[in-house]
């Protein structure tokens, strides 16, 4: 099975001041719809059975721009691929959450936190694993996951047996692609990671 797995298109919330989204339904911007049609256009010729995607409106109209070019492909919302739940942080930017030691913590162990309100690292992992676990029974061979950074990176930490400290060693750009081969055995071979060429055409 290849799984091609795309972030989101931007939004306001991607750019000036680093802010928790979260679970804040914000939609794409201007710039973010014009890359969810470049990222259909760089998926056009791929054979895709299946076309997963987080509720959230981002990732859901960045997957719709997807099946422009593959109306016979499953539109499936899928509900592991929502993004982390920030809770009390959400929408706020992090100087307003971190006093400067705290900030410097969250660059090196953020997965230390808890989140008032929130999820933790950990549990978005233990998604991680359960969408793999059933993924791993299904027949298709090609799928996208429409989602979100958080998700993406800690798709790459499930991959990799990796900890969620070692969350900031991945880094995923809006609207890039990722690109997986993955078999039922839990193998899988990393094609491209945070591909990113299609948004220069």
């Amino acid at each position: 099975m290849l799984i091609h797995i795309v972030r989101h298109g931007q939004t306001d919330f991607n750019i000036g001041e680093p802010r928790f989204r979260g679970q804040l339904d914000i939609p794409l911007s201007e710039i973010g719809v014009q890359q969810a049609e470049k990222i259909a256009l760089a998926l056009k010729t791929t054979p895709l059975d299946t076309i997963y995607y987080s509720r959230l409106q981002r990732a859901h109209i960045t997957a719709e721009k997807i099946t422009h070019f593959h109306p016979k492909a499953q539109f499936i919302e899928e509900p592991f691929l929502i993004t982390l739940n920030f809770g009390d942080w959400q929408g706020k930017a992090h100087k307003d959450v971190f006093t400067a030691e705290e900030r410097k913590i969250w660059k090196t162990n953020p997965n230390t936190f808890i989140i008032p309100n929130g999820e933790t690292f950990y549990q978005v992992l233990d998604r991680i694993h359960r969408l793999f676990t059933r993924l791993r029974c299904q027949t298709e061979n090609h799928i996208a996951l429409v989602t979100h950074r958080v998700v993406i990176i800690h798709i790459l930490l499930y991959l990799f047996k990796m900890d969620p400290s070692h969350f900031w060693d991945f880094h995923v750009d809006t609207a890039s692609i990722t690109q997986i081969e993955y078999n039922p055995d839990n193998t899988f071979r990393l094609i491209k990671l945070n591909e990113t060429k299609h948004l220069m055409k």
